[in-house]
C-alpha cells in the first residue's frame, strides 16, 4: 500500500546491547512511542533467540476479522480487494517479518516510527486510520543495507497489526517523483540444493538483500537471514536472476529490495 507521511512526529530510538524489557502481557499505547516499545520488545526476543515469544507476538499482529475490517475502512470494492490480498499473503508476510528480526538482531541501529495520514491517500469509508510506518537505520559497520523498512502497522482492537503488503522498494537513483512501476522478474534461475543440506533434510527460506540495477541485473549486498548451509546457494542463484527494471515515469532506476529464496525437499 502507498501511504502519505505526516512529518510532524517522528521518533527515533538508538538500539544497543541493552533493551528495556516489557512483560508478555504488556499493552502498548496507540502512539508512535507505543509502537516503538513493541518493536523494541520484538528485537529483544530476537536477540535472545526466544522464538516462541517472537512468533507469538507476530501472530498477535494479525488483523482480526480482516475481511470486514478492510471493507469498513476502505469501502466495499477496494476493501474486498485488500482483504483478499491480505489473506493470500498473510502467512508468508509473517515469515518474512520474523526473518527480518533475525537479521536486525545481528546489527546495532535505530528504530524510527512515523504517523501516517492515509486518509489523504484513500477515500476511506470510516475516516482516518490509526496507521504508522517503522524503519531501521543501521549504525554499525555490519554487512547489509544502511536502512530498511520494518513495516506499516494499523492499531486495531487495542493492538498494533502488521500490514501484509510486500517489502518496500527503496529507490537509489536520483529521480523526480512520479509513477513507479516495480521491476518484474523475467528470468529466475532456481538454486542448486546443497548436498549436505539435502542429506541432513534442511529446508527453509533465505532472505537476500540486493540491488536491482537499471539494466535488470542483480547485485547481492548480503544474506539477511536464513540457514547457513542454504545461504551461498541462494546467493549464487539470485545473482543470475534478471528483471525488467523499476521505472519512474518510464525512466529505469536502481532499487534496493529483498529476494526470498525457498528451499523445499520434495522427497
Amino acid at each position: 500500500m502507498i501511504s502519505q507521511v505526516c512529518p510532524a512526529h517522528v521518533l527515533s530510538q538508538p538500539v544497543g546491547g541493552i533493551i528495556p524489557v516489557q512483560s508478555a502481557s504488556a499493552s502498548y499505547a496507540n502512539t508512535s512511542d507505543g509502537l516503538q516499545q513493541l518493536l523494541l520488545e520484538l528485537l529483544r526476543a530476537a536477540r535472545s533467540d526466544d522464538q516462541v515469544k517472537l512468533r507469538g507476538e507476530i501472530a498477535a499482529m494479525e488483523i482480526p476479522d480482516y475481511q470486514n475490517w478492510f471493507v469498513h475502512a476502505f469501502g466495499q470494492e477496494q476493501g474486498q480487494k485488500l482483504g483478499d490480498k491480505y489473506e493470500e499473503s498473510l502467512k508468508v508476510s509473517e515469515l518474512h517479518f520474523e526473518m527480518l528480526w533475525a537479521e536486525l538482531a545481528k546489527q546495532q541501529g535505530v528504530i524510527s516510527v512515523e504517523k501516517l495520514d492515509q486518509a489523504k491517500s484513500y477515500a476511506l469509508a470510516a475516516g482516518s486510520l490509526n496507521a504508522f510506518r517503522a524503519n531501521w537505520r543501521k549504525t554499525d559497520d555490519s554487512a547489509g543495507p544502511d536502512s530498511q523498512s520494518i513495516g506499516v502497522f494499523y492499531f486495531v482492537d487495542g493492538k498494533f497489526r502488521l500490514d501484509g503488503s510486500p517489502y518496500d522498494l527503496k529507490i537509489l537513483s536520483a529521480h523526480r517523483s512520479g509513477q513507479v512501476v516495480p521491476a518484474k522478474l523475467v528470468n529466475r534461475i532456481p538454486p542448486v540444493y546443497p548436498p549436505l543440506a539435502r542429506q541432513t533434510r534442511i529446508q527453509g527460506t533465505v532472505a537476500v538483500n540486493v540491488i536491482v540495477r537499471k539494466d535488470g541485473t542483480v547485485e547481492v549486498q548480503n544474506v539477511g537471514a536464513g540457514h547457513p548451509l542454504l545461504a551461498q546457494a541462494a546467493v549464487d542463484s539470485v545473482r543470475q536472476w534478471r528483471y525488467t527494471p523499476t521505472t519512474i515515469n518510464g525512466d529505469p532506476v536502481d532499487v534496493q529490495t529483498k529476494i526470498y529464496v525457498v528451499f523445499a525437499l520434495t522427497k
